[in-house]
């Protein structure tokens, strides 16, 4: 029986290599750079033929059909694509197809040292950078500050190129697929002047059934907060599951204690003036009042948001099927059909997702944090 193809999550440059190689930015001929990835995956990935590669939320990205190992062991294999990554911050600026920038008056930026105090009328600026949800914050700022130069100008746009830090090959393939001159005359350069940093920590629990949406929800508040200049913690889903809590299981005891982990770190985030956006199922009442303790006790405002999406619209929803095995007895204890849900008595805000756009749901939860964090400001 040949073995099943195994799922491998790389560093986020490999990820950011693979979006941009995606989105044929690289060029018509460029090929996937070989994956590092830890031994016994890569024995599996020889042995099945193939390797599915995720991001860190478990999306499905890419698969690599037929495999092979690399003489320093990396795995190399031809590209499957599957789905675009997750949501990231400031995904409108990312360049989403190869186009003419010849003639574009041009800036390439790489360092908040190129970024000018006002970017040319009518020109554009191109920041190479990666913009995360979590990990290293620098791409965040940077694209930040050039945003705000190219705001500053009359007709001014900034695009976006995630090519990984310190790989020339790629960044001059990139730069001739989009034909741009190796060397781009500079402009007088101002650093960016740091951002406002607000004191008040706060931790959002949104909480709902599989499906209901509340991890689109979380990514999108915690997107508009980094766009914003906020520092965010997204707790969620595999990511959680990969780190924080590895080795528990789905029994109604580890997933309370999964609750708990993810509401002390949660804590300590908003302890030191930052936002923590949380969306596990937390099914139990008695595990979210500990959260909440948790973050008050650090000095943080709790806000609770029930992701109050109905179970027949959450199972119509599920792409992976998990209710309908559960319904027909294959995973024990599934919130909503098997193990109950104690839906809390007096939320910060109660969002049925049915029929609504991610946005103006996300725009309910926006309104709490910012009310949260003036509250806690003294303001």
């Amino acid at each position: 029986m040949t073995d099943a193809p195994p799922v491998v999550c790389p560093s986020p440059e490999q990820l950011d290599d693979l979006d941009v190689l995606r989105r044929g930015l690289y060029g018509p001929e460029a090929a996937p750079r070989p994956l590092v990835v830890p031994e016994a995956a890569a024995e599996a990935a020889v042995r099945a033929g193939s390797v599915t590669v995720v991001d860190p939320e478990g999306v499905p990205v890419v698969r690599l059909e037929p495999v092979t190992r690399t003489a320093d062991g990396r795995l190399a294999g031809e590209p499957i694509w599957l789905s675009p990554m997750s949501s990231r911050p400031f995904e409108d600026a990312h360049l989403d197809a190869p186009v003419d920038l010849s003639d574009a008056d041009l800036l390439v930026v790489t360092a908040p040292s190129d970024v000018p105090a006002t970017a040319p009328d009518g020109g554009t600026l191109l920041v190479l950078a990666s913009t995360s949800l979590d990990g290293d914050s620098a791409g965040n700022d940077l694209v930040r500050a050039a945003s705000r130069a190219a705001s500053a100008a009359q007709g001014a746009r900034m695009l976006v190129v995630p090519v990984p830090a310190g790989d020339d090959e790629r960044r001059s393939a990139l730069l001739a697929t989009l034909r741009v001159q190796p060397a781009v005359p500079g402009l007088t350069a101002a650093a960016p002047g740091p951002d406002e940093r607000h004191p008040a920590g706060v931790v959002v629990l949104c909480t709902g059934l599989s499906g209901s949406g509340k991890s689109t929800i979380a990514r999108d508040v915690a997107t508009r907060l980094i766009e914003e200049g906020t520092t965010v913690t997204l707790l969620d889903g595999d990511r959680v599951r990969r780190h924080l809590t590895a080795g528990l299981g789905f029994s109604p005891e580890d997933r309370d204690t999964n609750v708990r982990r993810i509401g002390w770190v949660a804590a300590e985030v908003a302890h030191h003036g930052g936002i923590a956006v949380c969306s596990p199922i937390a099914p139990k009442d008695s595990v979210r009042r500990e959260v909440a303790e948790m973050a008050r006790a650090r000095g943080a405002r709790f806000v609770l948001v029930h992701v109050a999406t109905p179970v027949e619209e959450c199972e119509r929803r599920d792409r992976k099927g998990l209710y309908a095995a559960a319904r027909r007895g294959e995973i024990p204890d599934f919130t909503g059909v098997s193990a109950p849900y104690d839906v809390p008595e007096a939320p910060d805000a109660r969002i049925d997702t049915t029929g609504r756009g991610v946005r103006e749901c996300a725009d309910e939860v926006m309104t709490l944090v910012r009310a949260a964090r003036t509250e806690a400001s003294g303001g």
